[in-house]
């Protein structure tokens, strides 16, 4: 009923269904936090995000990589003649247990293509290393590769509340709330993530995003 008389709020309706007949856990968007993700991941197994627009892991990663004692990461911005480079960089990365971040490795899949018997035929590698790879979809990245990695979408977030609750997963710390002792501070974090937030959603509808009802 409610799609045959309002299309536009068919997704809100079903979310709202399913809230009140299951609970809210069912509907409540999925955030894994990049530790979580670091935990599950090893030396030999390594993490691959799936980008979409305007989306990038690296500043998560390095505030990983700090609490890690793993700063600065070396990162390579896949492309052509960058390949050399990749491949200088994990070598010395297996030796340290240094992090390496692959950015976009769609643009490198000739290296992706021998990624695979690098990690998996290397007899040595430290135990501390990880390798991150960020990478637009894309039907040529091996399928092999992509079996032994940890696959983890970057996808917009749908509503505000979801997108609020991103944002405080993802960048908003205890350590950065009680970074300054004072009693706004948490305020002013709340509303840059509400800022945030609204500015992102509006990305979707383009150059009439502020002449639109919002949800």
């Amino acid at each position: 009923i409610v799609r045959f008389m309002r299309e536009d709020r068919t997704g809100i309706g079903c979310s709202q269904f399913i809230e009140s007949m299951l609970d809210s856990r069912f509907s409540a968007p999925v955030t894994d936090a990049i530790v979580d993700i670091y935990e599950e991941s090893t030396s030999r197994k390594p993490i691959l995000y799936l980008l979409t627009a305007g989306s990038d892991p690296t500043f998560s990663i390095d505030e990983l990589a700090k609490k890690r004692k793993k700063f600065p990461t070396d990162k390579v911005s896949m492309g052509e003649g960058q390949e050399k480079v990749a491949r200088e960089k994990n070598n010395a990365a297996f030796l340290t247990g240094g992090w390496v971040i692959l950015q976009n490795s769609h643009l490198g899949i000739g290296y992706m293509n021998e990624l695979e018997d690098v990690i998996l035929k290397t007899s040595e590698i430290d135990e501390a290393f990880r390798l991150w790879i960020t990478c637009e979809i894309t039907q040529r990245f091996p399928i092999g590769l992509l079996q032994i990695c940890i696959k983890v979408t970057l996808e917009p977030p749908a509503g505000l509340k979801a997108g609020i609750a991103r944002t405080y997963v993802t960048m908003v710390s205890q350590e950065l709330l009680d970074k300054i002792d004072h009693e706004k501070w948490r305020t002013l974090v709340f509303t840059q993530s509400f800022l945030h937030s609204v500015v992102q959603e509006r990305r979707k509808f383009g150059p009439i995003g502020w002449g639109v009802p919002y949800e």
